[in-house]
């Protein structure tokens, strides 16, 4: 089979006169598994239906493999789709349902050797191939869904949030699952999802979108290591915000100034310089903590703190630290029969400037707290 590439250029669409996509420019690589990741209502299954052609954009191109589509019908675009309630018909068996897609391309149902067998094979559910969507699990319910949109052949899968209404253990299962036929099939696939645990999980490259434009383009580890904007790092995982002031010293010296957290130097870095007013954005994998009266590593630097709380969540124990007037999230490996401290414990906590972002203050920036 052919991978596809997909070009999406300069797209907009309306509804009921409201702009929910503004100008929307993505790059997806033939074969790759492409993560749309945005909150409720921004767009992406809007963004979806687009690519499927259920909706017409107002302005811009959508091309595969250099083609535009726009002017192909669904029934004719290399496309398979799945939707987030699956969508099944509930007289048909499982046979028909996946058979379904073969007869809309004007062909017929066939026998268990054909298209429908193997799919069904390859999915693991051609035992259930005579029941009806009731006498099936969720997982099974969802297979079939698959299943329909794979018996076409598709070049292109799109995938509609389809993990939200599986239990965590079934869901990180199928997340796998979904990996490994991806890879078997080699097709390009691009899910759009609100779940930021099953955008970063499974996806080669995601797209972070808000109020119809996208933020941010990169790998998982990119985005939440150096996120974009302070949005992004809102958005994407947890976030210490610390709101401050940022002024060039020399060459090679800034220095960071918060009525939270103090006065602090440390090398420039970054290579545009954020002066004036400004927010400090660092992960809580970023931070560590140490005794009080531990020696200091010059790599870091230090703060002074209290914890507050902490939560056991299995691998890591999150901490919430106050230092000076602001509330850090600290996560720390958790070891075997390693203890938790305790509330009140007076900490060091520390952090490599270089896995800090500094980003200039957006409107409203004296509100920007940490962020948990």
């Amino acid at each position: 089979m052919d991978r596809t590439s997909i070009e999406i250029r300069k797209l907009d669409f309306s509804y009921g006169g409201k702009a929910v996509l503004r100008g929307v420019n993505l790059d997806i690589d033939p074969g790759e598994l492409f993560a749309v990741l945005s909150p409720s209502g921004s767009g992406k299954t809007t963004l979806l239906r687009l690519l499927a052609g259920l909706e017409q954009p107002a302005a811009g191109a959508i091309l595969f493999n250099g083609k535009d589509v726009r002017d192909i019908v669904p029934a004719r675009r290399p496309v398979g789709v799945v939707f987030q309630d699956f969508a099944l018909w509930p007289h048909m068996s499982v046979f028909d349902n996946v058979a379904f897609g073969v007869v809309e391309q004007g062909g017929r149902g066939e026998a268990p050797g054909g298209r429908v067998g193997r799919v069904l094979d390859l999915l693991d559910i051609a035992e259930t191939r005579d029941f009806r969507p009731d006498r099936l699990s969720v997982g099974q319910q969802q297979r079939v869904a698959l299943a329909r949109a794979l018996v076409t052949e598709p070049r292109v899968l799109l995938l509609d949030d389809p993990f939200s209404n599986l239990e965590y253990e079934l869901r990180v299962q199928m997340r796998r699952d979904l990996c490994l036929l991806q890879r078997r099939l080699g097709i390009t696939v691009i899910l759009v999802t609100h779940h930021q645990e099953d955008a970063l999980s499974i996806s080669d490259r995601l797209a972070v979108v808000a109020r119809g434009t996208v933020l941010q383009v990169g790998t998982p580890a990119a985005v939440v290591d150096f996120p974009a904007s302070v949005e992004v790092a809102r958005f994407v995982g947890v976030s210490n915000l610390v709101p401050g002031t940022v002024r060039r010293l020399d060459g090679q010296t800034i220095e960071f100034s918060s009525p939270d957290i103090g006065y602090h130097r440390w090398p420039l870095l970054q290579e545009t310089l954020v002066d004036g007013t400004s927010v400090l954005s660092i992960r809580p994998h970023a931070l560590h903590i140490a005794p009080i009266d531990t020696f200091r590593d010059g790599r870091y630097l230090w703060l002074e703190g209290r914890i507050r709380s902490s939560e056991f969540l299995g691998d890591v124990v999150r901490y919430q630290v106050d230092v000076g007037a602001v509330c850090l999230s600290v996560n720390q490996a958790h070891y075997t029969c390693s203890p938790v401290q305790p509330h009140g414990t007076p900490v060091l906590v520390g952090f490599d400037p270089s896995r800090a972002r500094l980003f200039a203050a957006p409107d409203g920036s004296a509100s920007v707290a940490a962020t948990n």
